[in-house]
C-alpha cells in the first residue's frame, strides 16, 4: 500500500510546496493543476508518494495553511510502477499516517446507531457463549469479538491521551462510556431471557470456562491480554485492519462487559465488580500498552510531526 495525496492550497503556497515535493526523494510524481480550486480558491497539487514520506508530504501541506485555507485528501495505491524505482517501491514502510489511523478509530468507534448496535449484540453473544458447552462457547466469544467494535473506542483513546487533546479524549470517553454501557446491557438482556428459558443456573457459571478465563484470569492470560492490547495499536497503524478481531480475541473486553451486565441482571454485585474489575483491568492494558506503542511510533517513524487535525 501506497498513497496519493490530493492537496488544495491558495496559489500564493503553489510554487513553495512544489518546491519542498521536487526534493523528496519517496515523492514519485506531482502533478499540478492552476487555479482550478473552487472551494477552497486556489491551486490542486496531486502527489504519489511511497509511505515513508507521506508525513514529509503532510509536512508541506502543513506549511501551505500559513497562505490560507487548505484541503488534504489521503488515498492508498495498491500498485505503483516508476521508472528506476522499483526497488524503493518494494522495500516501502508499511506505517499508516496519523491522519488515517485517527480517522479509522473515529469511524469504528463513532456514536452512530451501527456501532451502538454491534456493541449491545456483541454483549448478548457473549453471555450466551459464557453459559454454553466449550465448543459453542468458544465460537461465541471469538464472534463477540469479531462483530463488537470494542477495541476501537478504546485504541482511540490511547492515541488522544498521547496527543494531548482534550477535544479528542472528549469524544473517546463518550463513545467509551456510552458503547461499553449497552454493551453490559446486551449481556443482561441475554442473561435474562437465558434464565427465563433455564438455561442460566450458577451450577452453569461454575461450570464455564469463559468465565474462570474472565474473573480468575492466570499469568498467562495475562500474557494474553497483554500480547493483545500490543498487537492491536500496531495492526491499527500498519494497514492491517482486517486482522483487528485477533487483537479483542485475545483480550477479554468484549466477555468482561457482558460478565458486568450480568452481574447487574442477576442482582449479584459481587460477579458485576469481578466483570468491572476485569474490563477496567484491560483497558489499562491497551491505554498504557498501546500508548507506548504510539509514542514509540511517533518518534521512529513520524519523528513527532503534529496531526493536520
Amino acid at each position: 500500500m501506497h498513497h496519493t495525496v490530493e492537496l488544495s492550497v491558495p496559489s500564493a503556497a503553489t510554487d513553495e510546496a512544489l518546491d519542498a515535493l521536487s526534493y523528496l526523494d519517496g515523492v514519485l510524481s506531482v502533478y499540478v493543476h492552476r487555479g482550478v480550486g473552487v472551494k477552497p480558491e486556489g491551486d490542486v497539487i496531486t502527489v504519489h508518494a511511497l509511505n515513508r514520506a507521506v508525513d514529509d508530504v503532510l509536512s508541506t501541506a502543513a506549511r501551505a495553511e500559513r497562505h490560507g485555507p487548505i484541503t488534504v485528501v489521503t488515498g492508498g495505491i495498491e500498485s505503483m510502477v516508476a521508472t528506476g524505482a522499483q526497488s524503493a517501491i518494494d522495500d516501502d514502510a508499511d506505517e499508516s499516517p496519523w491522519e488515517e489511523f485517527e480517522r479509522r478509530l473515529r469511524h469504528h468507534g463513532r456514536l452512530s446507531s451501527n456501532y451502538l448496535l454491534l456493541m449491545t449484540i456483541g454483549g448478548a453473544i457473549a453471555v450466551a457463549g459464557l453459559l454454553s458447552p466449550p465448543v459453542p462457547q468458544a465460537l461465541a466469544l471469538a464472534a463477540s469479538a469479531v462483530l463488537a467494535p470494542a477495541f476501537e473506542p478504546v485504541g482511540e483513546l490511547a492515541v488522544a491521551l498521547v496527543r494531548r487533546s482534550a477535544y479528542a479524549i472528549r469524544r473517546a470517553l463518550v463513545s467509551v462510556v456510552v458503547g461499553y454501557v449497552l454493551l453490559a446491557v446486551g449481556g443482561g438482556l441475554a442473561f435474562l431471557v437465558l434464565r427465563a428459558l433455564g438455561l442460566a443456573s450458577p451450577k452453569t457459571l461454575a461450570s464455564s470456562e469463559g468465565m474462570h478465563l474472565v474473573i480468575d484470569p492466570t499469568a498467562a492470560d495475562w500474557l494474553v491480554a497483554a500480547g493483545g492490547a500490543v498487537a492491536g495499536l500496531l495492526i491499527i497503524t500498519s494497514f492491517r485492519q482486517a486482522v483487528l478481531a485477533g487483537a479483542l480475541i485475545a483480550l477479554a473486553l468484549v466477555p468482561a462487559g457482558g460478565v458486568l451486565g450480568m452481574g447487574v441482571a442477576a442482582l449479584d454485585w459481587g460477579l458485576a465488580l469481578q466483570g468491572l474489575q476485569r474490563l477496567a483491568q484491560d483497558m489499562a492494558l491497551v491505554l498504557v500498552l498501546g500508548g507506548l506503542v504510539i509514542l514509540a511510533k511517533d518518534r521512529i517513524h513520524h519523528r513527532g510531526r503534529k496531526p493536520l487535525a
